[in-house]
């Protein structure tokens, strides 16, 4: 039964994929914008082990910096995903970088997390040959990578965490965190319900954590409310939206596990009223909505306000 779970897993996203490349054929990409691509980050020729790094044509000298880790449910997706996003960011006066990781069933959460890791340390020997300021680095990830964004903020500020991930310290801070849409808790997915749910939930955490989960060292490390325990995280904004089915079971639960344990965020949620096109990551599917626009846009300005203090936290529901 896991096997053929795991294979029809692997046949939904297949034809989620098919639609998104339908989807990036037919939007215009965001003018201005210079995209050096399939850079290795390590150099061992696997093509997941490869990024993007997106800045304005004719950019000098150095530029703040967003990192962006895209979604694809731990098993979908490279950094092609989403260009039209990042492309939009770095119009915006920024560089952006957008990396591939390997994806399950090939590796496991550590394995991805040592990739983003890995493409992090690229950063930090080739940053001004791609207009990078490592003084302003924020991170951001929709969906799946709104999940990985959470553990790799709080791996960056934990010795304990780093060494069960296997990965060395970083020489920068992470100013800002946004997470989009975030698949936010890996230990309680929740996609779909009852008995199938129960079962399609056991075979993500095999392939997440191996064939004895709870034995594994990441198994309670894995999530932003098992890592930010005891950590000072960097500004941290919760982007969503109530048509989203992450919303209420993701997004909003960890929203209240932050309030209850008084760690300072913001939060951007659009309501339904809005319209029920503001489903899951419309903001990175689709950056030319108007409400995409203005979404992205506070994100930025949430990191630029992030660089000059510390404090006052702000909900906004549009």
């Amino acid at each position: 039964m896991p096997n053929l779970i795991r294979k029809k897993l692997i046949e939904t996203w297949k034809k989620i994929g098919a639609a998104d490349a339908a989807r990036i054929a037919e939007q215009t990409p965001t003018p201005g914008v210079t995209v050096e691509r399939g850079i290795p980050y390590l150099a061992d020729g696997h093509p997941m082990h490869t990024l993007n790094v997106y800045y304005p044509e004719g950019a000098a000298g150095l530029l703040p910096t967003v990192v962006d880790i895209h979604g694809g449910g731990w098993m979908y997706g490279d950094r092609e995903l989403n260009r039209h996003f990042c492309m939009f960011l770095a119009a915006q006066g920024y560089a952006v970088v957008g990396m591939s990781y390997r994806l399950l069933p090939e590796t496991d959460l550590r394995g991805q997390v040592q990739d983003i890791f890995a493409s992090l340390h690229w950063l930090e020997g080739h940053a001004a040959e791609h207009h990078c300021d490592l003084t302003g680095v924020f991170l951001t990830g929709d969906s799946a990578g709104g999940h990985l964004s959470g553990p790799a903020a709080s791996v960056s500020l934990s010795g304990e965490l780093r060494k069960v991930y296997g990965v060395s310290p970083l020489s920068f801070p992470f100013r800002a965190v946004a997470i989009n849409h975030g698949a936010c808790n890996v230990n309680e997915l929740g996609f779909i319900k009852g008995f199938m749910g129960t079962l399609v939930e056991r075979e993500m955490k095999s392939m997440l954590f191996g064939k004895r989960p709870k034995s594994s060292p990441q198994y309670r490390r894995a999530s932003l409310t098992d890592t930010a325990v005891g950590i000072t995280l960097p500004p941290l904004m919760l982007i969503s939206s109530e048509p989203d089915g992450l919303h209420e079971r993701q997004t909003l639960k960890l929203h209240a596990w932050l309030k209850e344990r008084g760690i300072p965020h913001e939060t951007l949620f659009w309501t339904r009223e809005r319209g029920e096109r503001l489903t899951h990551v419309f903001n990175i599917t689709h950056p030319e909505y108007e409400e995409a626009v203005e979404t992205n846009l506070m994100m930025l300005a949430f990191f630029e306000k992030s660089m000059k203090r510390e404090g006052a936290v702000r909900d906004e529901q549009i």
